[in-house]
């Protein structure tokens, strides 16, 4: 999932449910600052943090810091790493960056592209990678570049419909 920043990061649902009352709204702030530093979206310094006195907080890439109880029906189709907040707050910006998986394409391959997530999938024959590494268009394919790129094999489906993958 990419982040405001354009990064893909790791979603977390930590549990604070083994704190109680000022402990509790303790932990939270730690927990909510520590993923602001981290390069999630959602606390603002200076404001009093949100959700202080929930078990649980989700942490998304687009989305603020969220409760279960408020935002349940947001998070129903979301999987999020279980973690606790001892261990949320161990966490290095290397830890909640998902590694980019480069794809093993072969000239000719038959695949999806697209360049942003409200687009849709498009069919195409891969050609290459972009040798610049800093560039956000990896996918040579039919003389275009593209910024997603998925095997057509197994993903038929989504031709032409602005799905994600999962």
């Amino acid at each position: 999932m990419l982040n405001g920043r354009g990064k893909e990061m790791k979603e977390y649902k930590i549990d604070l449910s083994g704190y109680e009352g000022m402990g509790r709204e303790v932990v939270s702030e730690a927990v909510q600052k520590k993923a602001f530093e981290l390069g999630y979206p959602g606390w603002i310094s200076g404001r009093k943090p949100m959700y202080t006195e929930c078990p649980f907080l989700y942490i998304e890439n687009s989305h603020m810091l969220k409760d279960e109880d408020g935002h349940k029906s947001t998070f129903d189709s979301v999987k999020n790493t279980e973690i606790s907040a001892a261990d949320f707050l161990a966490l290095t910006p290397e830890d909640v960056q998902d590694k980019p998986k480069e794809p093993e394409f072969k000239p000719f391959d038959r695949v999806l592209v697209r360049d942003d997530c409200d687009e849709e999938w498009h069919i195409a024959f891969f050609e290459g990678m972009n040798k610049d590494k800093d560039e956000p268009f990896h996918y040579l394919c039919l003389g275009s570049y593209w910024r997603h790129c998925i095997p057509y094999e197994g993903n038929e489906h989504l031709l032409g419909t602005k799905e994600n993958v999962e």
